[in-house]
């Protein structure tokens, strides 16, 4: 009975730890303007939590932040986005599935040079959509913190040299445009939202296991959000950022929560390598952004934007500040996403069920995952 009562008294100890530093740390690093900061502060705090003990953590809280940012996504996609590349299409899907193969090719290379699994190397070099490619990374068995820890150097390094990359090779005269309010919702408001998110990702779940799909809480309620957006159905247009910052400290939670010092001190050597081949990918992805502008005949600039691997929202509010091609640009970036979100998730199962050459490394990976559990 004592044992009892001081493993309770201890998980609610360490549960207020990880909630109020995740608070705290979101807030900083919010005003630090450090991006997707919920997810990056509830990592940091999940590691630092998980140094004092381990922490009993709900396989349902991830799968809740799933169903969030795949409602969310969805939302994204409207006919005037599309509109805008309406009659560049067979262009575009060629230059953003030129931008996926770039990215497939460079997680092949990193789980070669560091004997990492290939769903792992794929899933932490997929260009687009951060937050859904770590939210899905536990369900495809990939190794979750290392993903994390590269999805979120990635997004850092792209938000950090697009504002310099587009002064110094545009000459652009680029401002900061200025942030919009956020209306304040009502009861009845939040009970539509409330209600929005739970058929979705209730009915979206349902239908991705019918399926046999992927990540089924990710890309099920992504699906049935994308069709109700689509076709005008719902009233909703978007979630309270709330909600969606709540998302992310869940699975920044996941994934702090599964590292330790072992772990952290064995990845820091693959953080070079990882850095390396970040770079490289934006290279590649400028050139594929350069040939897209010349065939569709839109500005240099809004070809980068629009073949930017990743950090959406800084691609938008520079093309705004530069008066370019707004909805091009959101266009490009939202094909490139679903395309992403649907092939990654079967082609990642594919590697961790076929492993090359006979090498066991995602059996062994696998067991070391776990390992902190035993």
């Amino acid at each position: 009975m004592r044992k009892t009562v001081a493993m309770v008294s201890g998980n609610v100890r360490l549960w207020a730890t990880l909630i109020l530093g995740s608070v705290l740390l979101s807030w900083l690093f919010a005003a630090l303007h450090i991006p997707a900061a919920p997810l990056f502060a509830g990592m940091v705090t999940g590691i630092l939590v998980n140094f004092g003990g381990r922490l009993i953590y709900s396989p349902h809280l991830p799968r809740i932040a799933q169903i969030i940012l795949g409602v969310a996504i969805g939302m994204l996609f409207s006919d005037k986005a599309f509109s805008a590349i309406d009659g560049h299409l067979l262009v575009v899907l060629l230059v953003t599935f030129g931008t996926l193969v770039l990215s497939l090719l460079s997680g092949l290379i990193f789980s070669r040079l560091t004997k990492i699994s290939r769903t792992t190397g794929l899933l932490s070099m997929t260009s687009g959509g951060a937050s859904g490619i770590t939210a899905m990374a536990h369900e495809l068995d990939a190794d979750l913190p290392l993903v994390a820890i590269v999805q979120y150097l990635r997004v850092v390094l792209v938000m950090a040299t697009l504002p310099a990359i587009v002064m110094f090779a545009f000459h652009g005269s680029v401002k900061t445009p200025a942030a919009a309010p956020t209306p304040s919702l009502g009861w009845s408001a939040w009970g539509y939202t409330l209600l929005f998110l739970g058929f979705c990702g209730l009915s979206g779940a349902w239908l991705a296991r019918i399926l046999h799909m992927a990540a089924p809480y990710l890309l099920g309620p992504l699906i049935i959000s994308l069709l109700l957006t689509i076709s005008n159905t719902s009233a909703l247009r978007t979630l309270p950022v709330s909600i969606i910052e709540m998302a992310y400290l869940l699975i920044g939670w996941q994934a702090g929560l599964q590292l330790s010092i072992r772990r952290i001190r064995s990845q820091i050597r693959l953080i070079p390598i990882a850095l390396g081949l970040i770079v490289v990918i934006n290279l590649l992805c400028a050139i594929l952004g350069y040939v897209l502008a010349r065939l569709v005949g839109v500005s240099n600039l809004d070809g980068y934007l629009a073949t930017a691997p990743g950090a959406l929202y800084a691609a938008l509010a520079i093309s705004i500040a530069a008066h370019g091609n707004v909805l091009f640009v959101l266009g490009v970036h939202l094909i490139r996403l679903l395309m992403m979100l649907l092939i990654i998730p079967p082609l990642a199962r594919f590697a961790a069920v076929k492993p090359s050459n006979g090498d066991p490394r995602e059996t062994v990976e696998r067991k070391a995952k776990y390992s902190h559990k035993e």
